[in-house]
């Protein structure tokens, strides 16, 4: 099924769409068009699903924490008194969240109503050059509170592993990657994905036969970061009942950072792989 919501998440993906607020862990943030209330904005998920009950109960709170953290940064954005949340999926049958600021100068008879008692056709319609600082003030709040992933210079944007074995490393990493917090996202050409709140990571199978070595060029482990140290104990509890390799259990690393907490565990071929809290890192 295709509906607006796929569309524009596509539209999104490609960067094609002037209303990107920010992406965030499970979708993206966009102005509504049109602006029926100064700072509305809509929650989009990506990969689009039917409804909230389509999300398994990880994915369900990111989704609905990044609803929430929206609504903090249009509050803090436009000094609205309240904000309105809608999840409806009628006309497009996807799951798509709005996000209302409601203010004290809106006329009478309209301040206790819902948004969908204004009149749409006569509101404000979205226009680059008129809301472009809107959107990035929202954009600006939700980078400072830790919520959107950025894509400015000095960042992730995505990891390729090579493997010897597609189907495996696919089945351990589908295991392992949404106790970290990453979610299956659609294939490459190449293989699969996951979405993390700050970077991809993607499988390929390789093309020659090595023994990986992490003491040879190359890589010599991956770190995922961890939002508090209780993750981390709870990723270790979970990833050793499913008979992962743990290499390290949780310990405290000082010799790196002060509060540095992590433990180590195997993948597929051998690749050392890290979850680790440090307080410092806005995960």
């Amino acid at each position: 099924m295709s509906t607006a919501i796929h569309r524009r998440v596509a539209s999104l993906r490609a960067g094609n769409d002037p209303t990107m607020v920010a992406r965030l862990s499970s979708g993206w943030a966009v102005l509504g068009d049109p602006q029926v209330l100064r700072g509305y904005c809509l929650l989009l998920p990506d990969p689009v699903v039917p409804t909230l009950n389509d999300l398994d109960g990880p994915a369900r709170r990111r989704f609905l924490d990044d609803m929430a953290a929206l609504g903090d940064a249009v509050l803090a954005v436009t000094g609205a008194l309240r904000i309105n949340y809608a999840m409806f999926g009628n006309v497009e049958p996807a799951l798509h969240a709005h996000v209302f600021p409601r203010y004290a100068h809106e006329p009478e008879d309209l301040r206790k109503a819902h948004p969908w008692a204004y009149d749409w056709s006569k509101s404000e319609p979205f226009d680059l050059m008129r809301h472009a600082a809107l959107r990035d003030g929202l954009r600006e709040a939700l980078a400072r509170a830790g919520t959107a992933a950025t894509t400015a210079g000095g960042g992730i944007h995505h990891l390729d592993l090579t493997v010897s074995d597609l189907v495996v490393a696919t089945a351990f990493y589908d295991r392992v990657l949404p106790t970290l917090g990453f979610r299956r996202i659609e294939d490459a050409p190449e293989g699969p994905l996951w979405a993390g709140a700050s970077f991809e990571l993607g499988l390929q199978a390789a093309r020659r036969t090595a023994p990986h070595d992490r003491h040879a060029p190359g890589l010599h482990h991956l770190a995922f970061a961890a939002p508090t140290r209780a993750d981390v104990d709870r990723a270790h509890g979970e990833l050793a009942m499913a008979g992962v390799v743990i290499l390290d259990p949780p310990d405290h690393y000082p010799q790196y950072c002060e509060g540095y907490y992590a433990f180590f565990f195997e993948g597929p071929d051998g690749v050392k792989l890290e979850y680790v809290h440090t307080p410092e890192w806005p995960a």
